[in-house]
């Protein structure tokens, strides 16, 4: 996996890292408090901005590859021609996820400097990233907090084979690429018990978000 620079935030923005493995709730605890007025970044979104949409990032991708990987249709990327190409050439994948993810941080820091100026000068701000590789891309220490969201392979399995049309193998496949719950228990905060029922989440996701945000507020204590 290829690791980019991840800029710092602004002053007086504090990060809280919301993540899980799929098909666990993450982007639904990301959705609620989106809907609830918190600032949420979803970086998985953003990341296929890069490529799907046209900017700066589809023309340095496109210049790179070559004209060969635009959809004549669409104009931005032909995902399906690029995918084949970085299937069996790591070097070519690694270029590939080095400009997708230096453009990404480039678009988050400007969100993240926009929603600074619209701050009272000396207050504080939290922003929400909703980072689904957090663990795997090693940006632990980017935040000032993490949220896990966890619910049981079993579950997770059913959820992305009956929601995304995904086959068992695909998901299995990824939950094995990614890091497992035992170490998510080891590197995060505050967890989120997504098992079972979707009701009664909405009250642990603002639970765990007034946790973390008691656990930054102590840590930036602990440090005057």
């Amino acid at each position: 996996m290829t690791h980019v620079s991840v800029p710092d935030a602004p002053p007086g923005v504090h990060r809280i890292g919301l993540t899980g493995g799929i098909g666990s709730g993450k982007s639904t605890v990301g959705k609620i408090w989106a809907r609830e007025g918190h600032h949420v970044i979803d970086l998985d979104a953003l990341s296929r901005a890069v490529l799907d949409q046209p900017g700066d990032g589809l023309e340095e991708a496109i210049a790179h590859f070559g004209e060969e990987y635009r959809d004549s249709a669409t104009g931005t990327a032909d995902r399906a021609a690029l995918a084949a190409l970085v299937f069996n050439d790591s070097r070519a994948r690694a270029e590939l996820e080095e400009i997708v993810h230096r453009h990404l941080w480039a678009e988050v820091a400007r969100l993240e400097k926009d929603l600074a100026k619209t701050t009272a000068a000396g207050a504080s701000l939290l922003v929400v990233h909703d980072s689904p590789l957090l663990f795997e891309l090693g940006h632990d220490a980017h935040y000032e907090a993490i949220v896990v969201v966890l619910t049981p392979d079993k579950e997770r399995i059913n959820r992305v084979v009956r929601e995304r049309g995904k086959t068992r193998e695909y998901v299995e496949g990824v939950i094995r690429a990614q890091v497992s719950d035992k170490e998510r228990h080891a590197r995060g905060d505050v967890f989120i018990d997504n098992a079972g029922a979707p009701e009664g989440l909405e009250t642990r996701a603002d639970a765990a978000l007034a946790s973390a945000r008691i656990l930054i507020r102590d840590r930036l204590h602990a440090l005057e």
